[in-house]
């Protein structure tokens, strides 16, 4: 939720995110009126109009808001010692995506991820996801750029690789009926993360647990 925000307006507009997360589940997205929408929303059209154009701008609106709020959960601040042995600047602090509370989320809102990923695959959110995480990945090496591992790959390989893997470990851990938690996963993931270790600092320093 942006801190601008009305409560009551997030509500709503959560409300009615769930709504359609709901319908989903039954329908394709072209077949949800928005008579629906608010029905199961408990929510009047006047208010749906208040906050939206029309269906198609609430759709992706709400499809956008979920992904901010995986990453508002997931993207944290840590010391740069954290990722960097004896910085210049040690009360500098950067900006590192948790596994463990990116994962926690996914698990919190399963029914939403498994609709969305899976069953309403042409909807495109793990492109979503995608282009967020790039985003991240990329102010990451920035923050870096001039320490960064020399893999003789170029970097736009580098981060398309990890964003495509763990957006992959994602929806396949959700195929397959989240058989391990959130803390397991995590373990897993850095465990591959520490195989692919280098003297200087890479991507898997961007990973957290």
């Amino acid at each position: 939720m942006s801190h601008d925000m009305d409560p009551r307006v997030d509500k709503t507009r959560r409300h009615l995110r769930q709504a359609l997360i709901t319908l989903l589940q039954n329908e394709q997205v072209e077949n949800i009126s928005v008579q629906e929408l608010t029905a199961t929303a408990s929510v009047t059209r006047g208010t749906f109009y208040l906050h939206y154009k029309d269906k198609p701008a609430f759709v992706d609106q709400a499809l956008d808001d979920l992904v901010t709020d995986l990453f508002d959960q997931a993207i944290v601040s840590v010391p740069v010692s954290d990722v960097i042995t004896n910085p210049l600047d040690p009360l500098r602090r950067v900006q590192v995506l948790s596994l463990s509370k990116a994962l926690g989320y996914v698990d919190q809102h399963a029914e939403a991820f498994k609709t969305l990923l899976l069953d309403q695959s042409q909807l495109a959110v793990n492109q979503r996801i995608n282009e967020q995480l790039t985003k991240w990945m990329q102010r990451f090496y920035h923050d870096f750029e001039d320490q960064f591992a020399d893999l003789e790959v170029p970097v736009s390989v580098q981060i398309a690789y990890y964003v495509s893997a763990t957006t992959g470990i994602i929806t396949d851990w959700l195929a397959h009926d989240m058989i391990y938690t959130p803390r397991y996963l995590t373990k897993c993931i850095k465990k591959l993360h520490h195989l692919m270790t280098a003297r200087n600092i890479t991507f898997t320093d961007f990973f957290v647990q």
